[in-house]
């Protein structure tokens, strides 16, 4: 409902300064206490009909997009926000507050609505649904120096993986690590740089899902050796499997095993869930009567380097 072309979702939100009378304010306010409206930002509302078919992605895109109807001029997104906008992946809840880059001279505060980053504006913004955003690569770099490492790679890779797997809804990229370091090298705050090289370095587009990334970033912080990724490997059948991780030295295959693999539409492939979890189970049997080990986890596991290093480590990775 709200992630729509811009006059579209602009059509959705309403916004009290817009009523024109005492009496549709009156009116107004009376059904939002009613439980009718829900306010997105301060002074901007949707049906609470339309709140609840969101998922807590798209909610907060829909209060980033409040936050620009609101606004008395242009407000350029970064850091979670154009995260979101640029529909990458991110671990754990997002925000409350809207993130926004800024010119130092023009002054205004964070509020607890809005947070503003006074860097200056940099010059390749994107317009993204009709707002404007900081680039695929500014992004990236701002969130790694921002969040912990594991939830930097998640979006860090992601990020990579759009330039083979391009993303219906924003603009095509081809964005590459060399990308990402010279950009870095532009942020004027220096502030987290270590960190966000660090995520530069590891990050990589071949990671496939969300649980992969952060699964493979817990395994660098827990010390264990480090995977190959999305390789092939042969059944006792002959036939042909891409597993998420492969450790060579330990003739080892990994499977990050979230639920998304038995609800999301694009993996499922027209199967229902229990089909998915037959045609998995054969998958796994015939690798391993190919004399190959297996281990799977689920994301509880993937989210704790504590946890998937005692669970690899009984699978047998040093």
């Amino acid at each position: 409902m709200l992630d729509l072309s811009h006059a579209e979702w602009r059509d959705h939100l309403i916004l009290s300064r817009e009523l024109a009378t005492p009496g549709e304010r009156s009116a107004f306010f009376g059904r939002a206490r009613k439980g009718e409206f829900v306010a997105v930002a301060r002074g901007v509302y949707v049906t609470a009909e339309q709140w609840a078919a969101l998922d807590q992605d798209a909610r907060y895109r829909a209060r980033v997009k409040a936050a620009a109807a609101a606004a008395d001029r242009m407000l350029v997104f970064s850091h979670h926000s154009a995260t979101a906008i640029w529909e990458l992946p991110w671990v754990g809840a997002w925000p409350e507050q809207v993130h926004v880059v800024d010119e130092s001279a023009v002054g205004g505060r964070s509020t607890a609505s809005v947070v503003r980053h006074t860097v200056g504006i940099p010059q390749d913004t994107v317009a993204i649904d009709g707002l404007a955003v900081t680039s695929l690569a500014r992004t990236i770099v701002d969130m790694a120096r921002v969040s912990s490492f594991a939830k930097a790679v998640t979006v860090a890779d992601a990020a990579l993986r759009r330039t083979r797997h391009p993303r219906a809804g924003v603009p095509r990229t081809f964005l590459t690590r060399d990308d990402l370091d010279q950009e870095l090298g532009t942020v004027p705050l220096r502030h987290g740089s270590v960190k966000a090289r660090q995520v530069i370095e590891f990050a990589d587009g071949a990671a496939d899902r969300p649980g992969e990334s952060l699964s493979r970033a817990n395994m660098r912080i827990a010390g264990l050796t480090m995977p190959q990724l999305q390789v092939p490997i042969a059944g006792a059948s002959g036939r042909i499997y891409y597993v998420d991780f492969w450790w060579p030295e330990f003739n080892l295959a990994g499977e990050f095993d979230g639920k998304g693999k038995y609800t999301d539409p694009a993996f499922m492939q027209g199967r229902t869930p229990e089909q998915v979890l037959y045609d998995e189970k054969l998958r796994e049997d015939d690798i391993r009567r190919a004399d190959h080990g297996m281990s799977r986890w689920p994301w509880h596991v993937a989210i704790s380097p504590t946890r998937l290093a005692a669970h690899l480590r009984a699978a047998g990775v040093r």
